[in-house]
């Protein structure tokens, strides 16, 4: 039965038998057979298929979903603690998003290898967006953000509040310009656009290259006040410059090892803005 409960979360997410026959190394008839069973145990449809390639969820396989998750993840859980030693160790995937990732993780990272020396953690860097996904899907278990992305599966809560600012060399014509499509992007496109300012550009898509080249005294342009040292000058913007970052968590942690984290991080947040 897990393994028709993980071809439903496979033909779920990819909404094509043939990609989810492909990933999990079946053939199609096999994948169709599963669902097909699925839905007479269940007695209902899950999925409508209009006789192209693509098929779409029904309601009802949208309720199942999160759920038929948690139980895989609660179901694998269980069988690594079975099947270790008492020195089992957990793993624990923390995204954050750019601003985060350079930032708040490096305050964060010291204090929880000491609370936690049972538990190896990771620390990659994704668009706040990704990091909602992948925690729907179980593949991070815990994210630091710059944007007030929400989910019904996701509890947020507030870390910390961050101040953008026009930093750089204020006179230049030069204006670094991050990638399109990332938070920091969008808002310094928008700045120009609603200014009607059309400096010479120079795009870049990489934070250490954008600070390597303030400090150095080429262009501006918006980031946050949080990357800032004495060395780049600044001055507030005219606008709506405040931010809110998150730290978010599934609404049911799982391992006891992992929701004994959440907990942690949540009572250091608490603590920090209690003394602020």
């Amino acid at each position: 039965m897990f393994q028709v409960l993980r071809t439903f979360l496979s033909v779920y997410e990819t909404h094509n038998f043939t990609r989810t026959a492909d990933s999990l190394f079946l053939s199609q008839p096999t994948v169709s057979a599963q669902i097909k069973k699925l839905e007479d145990h269940l007695n209902v449809s899950l999925f409508i298929r209009n006789g192209k390639q693509e098929i779409i969820p029904t309601k009802e396989a949208d309720f199942l979903y999160p759920r038929i998750l948690k139980i895989i993840e609660e179901w694998e859980d269980a069988m690594h603690h079975v099947n270790t030693q008492k020195n089992f160790r957990e793993k624990c995937i923390f995204a954050s998003s750019q601003t985060c990732g350079a930032y708040l993780i490096p305050k964060l990272v010291p204090i929880l290898v000491k609370e936690f020396p049972m538990i190896d953690f990771s620390f990659p860097i994704m668009s706040s967006e990704k990091i909602i996904h992948d925690l729907e899907k179980s593949k991070v278990d815990f994210g630091l953000i710059e944007t007030p992305e929400r989910s019904a599966q996701i509890d947020r809560f507030l870390i910390a509040e961050d101040e953008l600012v026009l930093a750089g060399d204020l006179s230049s014509n030069y204006w670094l310009l991050p990638e399109s499509g990332s938070p920091l992007g969008e808002i310094n496109e928008n700045y120009l656009k609603i200014r009607n300012l059309v400096p010479h550009l120079i795009r870049t898509n990489n934070h250490e290259m954008t600070l390597s080249l303030l400090k150095n005294g080429v262009g501006k342009t918006i980031i946050s006040k949080l990357a800032l040292d004495s060395s780049i000058p600044w001055r507030s913007l005219d606008m709506g410059n405040q931010r809110s970052l998150y730290f978010v968590t599934r609404q049911k942690v799982v391992s006891e090892e992992l929701a004994a984290v959440s907990t942690f991080i949540q009572v250091q947040i608490k603590k920090a803005n209690n003394q602020e």
